[in-house]
């Protein structure tokens, strides 16, 4: 199974910008705890005001924020569809903009520790790191990410453990993704070739 990591279009004409989800930590969207997630809608505020987007990533944050049509090209998909959800959309209300599309936040709960180190390029946090010390022996940063589909068990979406900005998905949510038409997607390959696509 081939393999992209999922970012939103930076290119995408007079986009909007999102800002954070409010009254929670947004950190928690990365590595959520058993339970965290609650019942009721979240609200964002629109931080930069543009065209809407089926898939955005948050400013400060990178908390993926889906459209339903998103939603609808994923139906099926084992991760979304069976009783225990390892992708879980929750909704939320974007404040004073008048958006006509309804959207959620995508909460991953999958981390697979799937890197090629053999083939990627990446630096490390170290024990002395002046800024993250707690995470050594972590990503820090990839300037060219492969991931071995040997070790991804065929998830569909997932975070790269050790490296959680990292969304990755498979090549038949890509393919959904581009057959629905779906707004703000770039696929970026992780699977060790030199093309993007």
């Amino acid at each position: 199974m081939k393999y992209y990591r999922l970012r939103d279009d930076i290119n995408f004409s007079s986009r909007w910008y999102l800002g954070d989800i409010q009254h929670v930590d947004n950190w928690l969207y990365r590595n959520p705890p058993v339970e965290f997630m609650e019942p009721g809608k979240g609200s964002l505020e629109v931080y930069q005001d543009g065209r809407e987007m089926d898939f955005t990533l948050t400013e400060r944050y990178a908390v993926p924020i889906v459209s339903q049509d998103f939603l609808a090209a994923l139906s099926g998909l084992e991760e979304i569809d069976k009783p225990y959800h390892h992708v879980i959309f929750n909704g939320v209300d974007i404040i004073d903009s008048p958006v006509l599309k309804t959207y959620c936040v995508m909460v991953i709960e999958t981390q697979q520790d799937c890197v090629d180190e053999s083939k990627s390029d990446f630096k490390k946090y170290g024990i002395n790191d002046s800024v993250r010390p707690d995470l050594a022996g972590e990503y820090s940063a990839f300037f060219n990410l492969v991931v071995d589909p040997t070790k991804t068990d065929n998830k569909h979406i997932f975070r790269i453990k050790k490296h959680l900005s990292a969304i990755i998905v498979s090549e038949e949510v890509k393919r959904r993704l581009e057959s629905a038409d779906v707004t703000g997607v770039v696929f970026e390959s992780v699977n060790g070739d030199s093309t993007n696509q």
